[in-house]
């Protein structure tokens, strides 16, 4: 029997470089792995951001497959072992090195993988990119043997992931986070893993995003009443996750869009657009002046692109 709380794994022969990894139960047959930190490290073998594991009858879904071909053996190993069962599928929200570069060792083993057709293609033309920087970050001997691995199983639309009995909805919302972002929704228990689309005190990265359809789809996601949400970063809670992130970004494009309908010009608006109640979260120090770049730049397409 499982108890509440979390399980603790015996650390493998790799304890040196690869990180302990904890169960967290969040619901009947749901838990997630946390990372310990958001910051890549080798101590942490680039494990910053959540894990989903869902119980299905015919075995076990994980929701990410981990930064490594070595990470990914360790995770695969452990979640067997704690619940008894083959992993059977596993799923991608986003292309992310931090995510998806596992791919190569569940695919390797029959385990279907699945992402939007886009976060597909961004496996294929980008992440060989994560590869060198997790590899600069964290030594070739933790990256050996990683390699970017597309997904065996691709959609274009929302619907359920197949292959499992579990009713888990795949949803995308078109160009949010990227273009491939989605989140899955487990019916059963009203747990959202919400990918990149939100995160609890780590700020919303603009690079390959469309800030106005992320809004979007962050009020789609409110509306179906999930009782808890896990984020990418930070930790696990309900509404107020997708709360945060969706006026973080609104802000963001309010007093962008305010500042351009007023003549304004992008180093004016890098300079002006502060927004005080974030500053506490991870990456606003690094990133909000380049959110302001790249929303101001979308507006200015929006106004003077292709009508």
């Amino acid at each position: 029997m499982i108890f509440a709380g979390c399980l603790t794994g015996t650390v493998s022969a790799f304890a040196q470089t690869l990180p302990e990894l904890r169960l967290t139960p969040l619901a009947d047959g749901v838990y997630v792995l946390r990372p310990p930190s958001s910051e890549v490290r080798p101590d942490n073998a680039g494990f910053v951001t959540h894990i989903g594991v869902l119980v299905d009858a015919r075995g076990l879904v994980l929701v990410g497959t981990g930064t490594s071909q070595r990470f990914a053996q360790h995770l695969l190993a452990f979640v067997e072992r704690e619940l008894g069962k083959p992993v059977i599928a596993a799923v991608n929200l986003y292309g992310g090195g931090d995510h998806v570069l596992g791919n190569r060792v569940f695919v390797s083993r029959g385990v279907p993988v699945t992402a939007h057709i886009e976060t597909d293609r961004f496996i294929r033309a980008s992440c060989h990119t994560c590869v060198e920087r997790l590899t600069a970050a964290l030594g070739e001997n933790m990256m050996s043997g990683t390699e970017p691995t597309p997904a065996s199983v691709t959609f274009e639309h929302s619907g359920r992931l197949t292959g499992v009995t579990r009713r888990l909805r795949l949803l995308h919302y078109g160009h949010t986070f990227q273009p491939g972002a989605t989140a899955l929704l487990d019916e059963a228990s009203g747990t959202l893993f919400a990918g990149e689309l939100a995160a609890t005190h780590y700020l919303p990265d603009l690079y390959n995003a469309n800030e106005t359809g992320w809004v979007a789809a962050l009020d789609a996601l409110i509306a179906l009443g999930a009782r808890q949400v896990v984020p990418a970063h930070g930790a696990p809670g309900g509404r107020e996750v997708l709360d945060a992130s969706r006026r973080y970004l609104q802000q963001l494009v309010e007093r962008v869009d305010a500042l351009f309908s007023g003549g304004a010009t992008l180093e004016e608006a890098l300079d002006q657009v502060e927004l005080a109640e974030f500053r506490d979260w991870h990456g606003y120090a690094l990133w909000h002046r380049r959110n302001v770049h790249f929303a101001y730049l979308h507006r200015e397409a929006r106004a003077f692109g292709p009508q």
